[in-house]
Order: structure tokens, then C-alpha cells, then sequence
């Protein structure tokens, strides 16, 4: 965690690329929720806008991804750079968006968890090196196999600011409703906002540096193995 804590910490970026994330889907998420109230209720306009969040969730998500690569490998990070690497993958990750939609449902749920951590490599595959879909889930259940307690015990971790932030914002937003001046209530429900958006940036940040490392140390573990077995022969034969 300290270590990640570190590349995060160097490399400011990264939180840039990941509050503009979160400030991107919570913009649109927020006129989803307008649009739904002003037409009453629609489902093919609910379903829709969960898809079209999912996509800039994971077109956000693989630019954080590709710039936390490459500060992992040494590499400056560049943000426009980032953005026109993953504008290259555009397809696979508007294919893989209904998936990760179904996936973040299964987790809320408390349904699919297994099934999400098994494929939280992915997206790395996906963005960063270009693997096709079916390649990515297979190498992604091949690494979560190996070292499902990395898993289990790094996406806990990476969802602690998240977490911290939640309390502060809850507590923040009921006083602002329950405010009696317009201008005060407004402010603290901006201030809970903002606590929310903090803290959710962090752990954006945290988890693509995480996950970027699984993925770069999983790709090192895999060439160091053996392409297939060695036929020993004795001099007697």
C-alpha cells in the first residue's frame, strides 16, 4: 500500500486522470437520474444511460490504467497521450462495457464477487497491450487463480479512502438538507460532494496503480515460465 501510496504521490497525474473520471461520471450520472424524473420513469432511457455510464467508467478507468503502466515502467505520464492510447481501443472497451456493467451490478449485490475479481484484469489487458477480449478474461482468471489472497487483500485496501470519505459525506449532505438557509444548505451538500469525489479519486487512483502492477508482474511471470517440457536424454541412449 505504501508503495503505491509512492507512485500515486510522484506522479500527480494520475489523480488528475482519475477525479476527471469520477467528475465525468457523476456529471452524467447525474443528468440520468434529471432525465429519468422529467420523463417519469423510463426504462430503454435507464438502460441505456447505465450503459453509456459503464462506457465512460471504463474509458476513464483504461486511461488511468495506461499512465499508471507506464509510471510503473519508468515512463513519464502524459495525459493527452493517455487519452489517444485508449481512443485506439475505443471498440474493445465499448464491447466490454454491457459486461462491466452486469459485473458492478453482481458485486452490489454481493452476487457476482468472485466472478468481478476474476476478471480485474481485463481492462489492463485490454488497454494497455491491445489482447483481444477472450484472451484478456482467460489470462485474467489464470492470474486471479494463482493468487486469489493479492486480490481479495489489494481491492480491500483500495477501497478504504472510498470508504472514509462516505461517512463525512452522508453526515455533510443530511445537515445540508436538513439546513434552514438556502445558501447554507447548498454549501454543505457541495461540500459533500466534494469529500465524495476526493476520496473516490483516491482509491481510482490507487486501484489502477494496482491494478497495472498485477498486470505488468502477472505478463514478467508468465515469460519466466517455461514454454513446455525438457526431453532429457542419457548418454546410454
Amino acid at each position: 500500500m505504501r508503495a503505491l501510496v509512492g507512485v500515486v504521490w510522484r506522479r500527480k497525474k494520475l489523480l488528475l486522470l482519475s477525479g476527471i473520471t469520477v467528475a465525468v461520471v457523476g456529471g452524467a450520472a447525474a443528468l440520468v437520474v434529471w432525465a429519468e424524473v422529467l420523463l417519469g420513469g423510463s426504462l430503454v432511457l435507464g438502460a441505456t444511460g447505465l450503459v453509456g455510464l459503464s462506457f465512460l467508467a471504463v474509458f476513464g478507468t483504461s486511461a488511468v490504467l495506461v499512465a499508471a503502466a507506464d509510471a510503473l515502467r519508468g515512463r513519464p505520464v502524459a495525459i493527452r497521450a493517455a487519452y489517444r492510447r485508449v481512443a485506439g481501443r475505443v471498440r474493445a472497451i465499448a464491447g466490454w462495457a454491457p459486461i462491466g456493467l452486469v459485473q458492478v451490478l453482481g458485486v452490489l449485490s454481493l452476487v457476482g464477487m468472485t466472478w468481478a475479481l476474476g476478471n480485474y484484469l481485463v481492462v489492463p489487458a485490454l488497454v494497455v497491450d491491445g489482447v483481444g477480449v477472450r484472451e484478456a478474461v482467460r489470462s485474467s482468471r489464470e492470474v486471479y487463480r494463482r493468487d486469489r489472497s493479492e486480490f481479495m487483500r489489494g481491492s480491500t485496501w483500495m477501497a478504504l479512502p472510498s470508504l472514509l470519505s462516505l461517512l463525512p459525506s452522508v453526515v455533510l449532505l443530511v445537515l445540508g438538507l436538513m439546513a434552514t438557509g438556502r445558501g447554507l444548505g447548498a454549501l454543505l451538500m457541495a461540500a459533500a460532494a466534494l469529500c465524495l469525489w476526493a476520496g473516490t479519486t483516491v482509491t481510482a487512483s490507487l486501484s489502477g496503480v494496482f491494478r497495472a502492477r498485477l498486470y505488468l508482474e502477472s505478463k514478467e511471470a508468465a515469460a519466466a515460465e517455461p514454454v513446455g517440457r525438457v526431453l532429457h536424454v542419457s548418454p546410454v541412449e
